[in-house]
């Protein structure tokens, strides 16, 4: 910027039709030869940080792509244990009742043996009870025999399923273990890139303070979505402002000291930039999801107290990391009144979204963030993730958004 300055001073000075020194001219040179190195050393150092953090940042990309699968494979294997263990006990119920089926028929062929042809001559009023008790007992073998294979069959399955049940909890054992070293290796790069961040861009936290007391101030989401897009435009305003004013300052400077010099009266010196098209719009339909579950509530749907829901919630595993669908700009970061902890994330071209119900934020305001870049972790109770797309600060259904399979 100082380099544009100089040089932005120079064709004035040319264009007023003043002929500068050789003096001059050397001095002029002399400000570019340090401006320039200046610059290149800035730009180099700005360069590599920029580059550590890129690349720490598709580390974690991946790393959380890694973990979400590991999440998802640890969950069919809870799931898959749950079944096991519901069959175990089911046969166990089963076996049981076979145990006392067989105690009432054996006990009944025991009095059955108590009770030989000789007492005929006793009792002669018993012949039809001793017929009887021996049509029973012939009728009573096979069933049995039948009990007595289904018990041998169930024994095996049981057996079996006791099997795969110590097989389940090992596979489950392994499967925690490596989903805590994943997540450990993601905390230590989280730390490395907020170091990296902190020395990129100085004035973070300051940023941080100034969202959180809009946040603050604010009444409803709305209300915030409204201050933190005005908050923008005063910075941008700001930053023009402050330019205009160096420029300004600087030219009049150099008017003092050669009075020929003079401001274009009708000079623009400082246009805006336009951003570029984010592409947010093109990748409707191919989003990730930001946690992997269940949607267990629908866009529009109706809330317990009346009010129809803006977004949808994903009800997922407990702790579960959370990513961003698409690249952007953190625009708020934090508490935000029953929303819990809210991330807003400046998509480009007019969308942002929204995330909240997390039990921890890895995002701070400011920050580029890639898609698929951790954000938070979902809570240990109720882990419900609420989500939001808003297009022009309207919310739109989030579903259709996202990639599905």
């Amino acid at each position: 910027m100082r380099l544009t300055l100089i040089l932005l001073l120079l064709s004035l000075c040319l264009s007023a039709g003043a002929v500068p020194t050789q003096d001059d001219l050397r001095r002029i040179e002399s400000r570019i030869r340090e401006e320039r190195q200046v610059q290149q050393e800035s730009q180099r150092k700005a360069n590599e940080l920029s580059g550590e953090v890129s690349s720490v940042q598709k580390q974690m990309v991946q790393l959380a792509k890694t973990i979400q699968e590991k999440e998802e494979s640890l969950s069919s294997l809870e799931q898959k244990q749950k079944q096991t263990l519901a069959r175990q006990n089911e046969l166990e119920k089963r076996l049981s009742l076979t145990d006392k089926q067989l105690v009432q028929v054996v006990t009944g062929m025991q009095t059955l043996a108590l009770r030989p042809p000789e007492l005929l001559f006793v009792n002669p009023s018993m012949p039809m009870d001793i017929v009887r008790s021996r049509m029973l007992m012939r009728h009573s073998l096979p069933i049995i025999g039948g009990i007595n294979k289904q018990t041998r069959s169930d024994l095996a399955e049981l057996s079996q399923v006791r099997s795969d049940l110590q097989q389940q909890i090992v596979q489950i054992r392994t499967a925690r273990a490596q989903l805590s070293e994943k997540s450990d290796q993601m905390d230590r790069l989280l730390q490395q890139k907020s170091l990296l961040q902190a020395q990129y861009q100085a004035s973070q936290k300051q940023a941080q303070e100034r969202v959180q007391a809009l946040a603050s101030q604010a009444s409803d989401l709305k209300d915030l979505l409204a201050r933190l897009e005005a908050e923008k435009k005063r910075q941008e305003e700001r930053r023009q402002q402050e330019q205009m004013r160096v420029t300004q300052a600087a030219v009049q400077r150099m008017n003092q000291a050669r009075p020929s010099f003079r401001m274009p009266a009708s000079g623009t010196l400082l246009t805006s930039r336009p951003g570029a098209p984010g592409g947010f719009a093109r990748s409707y339909g191919r989003l990730a999801y930001p946690v992997r579950g269940e949607i267990t509530q629908k866009f529009g749907e109706t809330t317990l107290s009346g009010a129809h829901t803006k977004g949808i919630t994903i009800t997922g595993r407990p702790k579960a990391q959370v990513i961003s669908p698409f690249d952007g700009t953190v625009l708020f970061a934090g508490p935000f009144k029953n929303y819990g902890q809210l991330v807003i994330i400046d998509n480009g071209d007019n969308y942002l979204t929204l995330f909240a119900g997390m039990d921890r934020i890895n995002s701070t305001v400011g920050q580029e963030v890639l898609a698929g870049e951790p954000i938070g972790q979902m809570r240990e109770n109720r882990p419900d993730l609420y989500i939001e797309i808003r297009k022009s600060g309207q919310p739109v259904n989030p579903e259709p958004w996202f990639a599905r399979g």
